[in-house]
């Protein structure tokens, strides 16, 4: 038999998300940009190239001082157009690397 429960709701509760960019808009990012993680095991990348780029996607476990090129990398790119990765690492840093100085917007979400 069915239960009801009536009452009022005090609190939800969700998971919290964060979204933080690897560039400041479209940029030449052929010398390396990097950002720390905030602690999540899957988070998303989004990428837009304004042209074709090959773009390198290396994952750090240590804050930022060894560095392992991830198995989606490279991302490429043969013309402008946009790419959204799904990353199941539980990585402590990205870093990524442009082959050419065509301009690249990058954007992480994490939901921690």
């Amino acid at each position: 038999m069915p239960v009801g429960v009536s009452g009022d709701i005090e609190e939800l509760q969700g998971r919290a998300t964060l979204e933080r960019p690897l560039t400041d808009g479209a940029e030449d990012i052929s010398s390396g940009t990097a950002s720390e993680l905030g602690g999540a095991a899957s988070w998303t990348l989004f990428l837009g190239a304004e042209g074709a780029v090959e773009i390198e996607v290396s994952l750090s476990p240590d804050g930022g001082t060894t560095w392992y090129v991830a198995p989606e990398s490279p991302v490429a790119f043969s013309e402008a157009g946009a790419d959204i990765i799904e990353m199941g690492y539980d990585a402590s840093a990205v870093r990524l690397e442009a082959s050419d100085a065509t301009n690249v917007e990058a954007q992480i979400y994490e939901v921690v």
